[in-house]
Formats: C-alpha cells, structure tokens, sequence
C-alpha cells in the first residue's frame, strides 16, 4: 500500500453493512483491491506495458467519444439558439408594416388611379 495513513470508518446505529460498504469503496477508491490482485502474481515487464498501453488506448477512447459528444451537444444548442432567435425576430412586427398586409405586395398610390390626363 501506497498510503500509511490510517483510515477510519464510523458505524452509525449499529448498522455495520452500511459501514462495510463504505469501507469498501474507500478501498476501491484507493486501489487497494487492485494492487492486491496484481500482486497475487508475477506479471513480467512486457505485460505490464501491453497492459498499460491498453490501457491508456481505452482512457483515450473514452475522452474522444466524449469530446464527440459534447461537440454534437454544442452544435444541437447553438443551431437551437439561432433557430429561437430568427423565430423571435419574425414574430416582432414592423412599426411602417400592416399585418394584413404581405411584405411583397405594394399598395397603389391613390394619385396615380385618379389621374386625369393633362391637357
């Protein structure tokens, strides 16, 4: 063991499974049960490297499919983002705009129908 602090676990009305649980976690925590099971035989230097590239491999795999996710989420929020905001923005009326009245459409003049030709 790494750590020759001591470590102490409280048992609270008498409820010792509850405790046991504790203490195992703490030693999981540790890697207590770890160096146990790794010490229960000899592992030549090889192993050990094929074991700790393996490893490392799989850690990085790991962080990589959540930096994957977590640039999808980013992606998803800010297409939302624009999506809310170009919803708010037709929604807002124009203050010269009826809206009964489509953008396209312009209403004739009425001097221009009322015309009479000059003399």
């Amino acid at each position: 063991m790494k750590n020759n602090s001591q470590m102490k676990i409280i048992v609270r009305n008498n409820d010792v499974s509850k405790a046991l649980r504790i203490l195992k976690k703490k030693l999981n925590n540790e890697g207590v049960f770890k160096e146990v099971r790794d010490r229960q035989s000899f592992t030549p230097p090889g192993e050990k490297r094929r074991l700790s590239e393996k490893a490392g491999r799989k850690r990085w795999l790991k962080k990589r499919s959540q930096l994957e996710q977590q640039f999808v989420r980013d992606e998803l929020n800010q297409f939302r983002k624009n999506r809310n905001k170009n919803k708010n923005r037709s929604n807002v009326q124009r203050p010269n705009q009826n809206p009964n009245q489509s953008r396209n459409k312009t209403r004739p003049s009425s001097n221009q129908n009322n015309r009479s030709p000059r003399s």
